[in-house]
């Protein structure tokens, strides 16, 4: 069992990177044209992203956690298109922005699970796994489908 390992997404953020199972991830679209909101209640609404003839909302994972997103140069912007959530009354695809680009990496069967970090907002977060000194945010899905749901 222990050479068993499952292949994921590493998504740039903060305050942590992110771990999602590749398939959480519908596609990375890089140098993405995002739609502004008028006026974005929260700073965690980015705004819109026309993928597949689909208007999709765009979240900031890292605004969630209070942090604020880096400026980035428009050639290094990515968004992450996720497929709709599993048990999710809203079955729609969604998109988080990245603070970089996205990348696979094979999360190992022996990875330990570390405690949150207290400036951590708990209620988005399902873990914190750790692996090879790194530590990574895995995502509670549904709090972020109810965020999603903001748009």
């Amino acid at each position: 069992m222990a050479d068993k390992s499952i292949v994921c997404y590493r998504i740039p953020s903060a305050p942590l990177p992110l771990l999602l199972p590749i398939e959480c991830v519908a596609a990375v679209v890089e140098k993405p044209v995002l739609e502004a909101l008028s006026e974005a209640p929260t700073d965690w609404m980015q705004g819109h992203l026309t993928w597949n003839n689909q208007r999709l909302p765009v979240l900031s994972y890292a605004s969630l956690h209070g942090a604020k997103e880096k400026p980035q140069k428009k050639a290094k912007q990515t968004v992450v298109v996720l497929n709709p959530i599993p048990q999710a009354a809203r079955k729609a695809y969604s998109a988080l922005i990245c603070q970089g680009v996205p990348e696979q990496v094979n999360v190992k069967a022996d990875s330990t699970y570390a405690e949150i970090p207290g400036e951590i907002d708990k209620r988005y977060v399902e873990a914190i796994l750790e692996q090879d000194g790194n530590k990574y945010i895995i995502p509670k899905l549904a709090a972020l489908e109810v965020a999603f749901s903001y748009f």
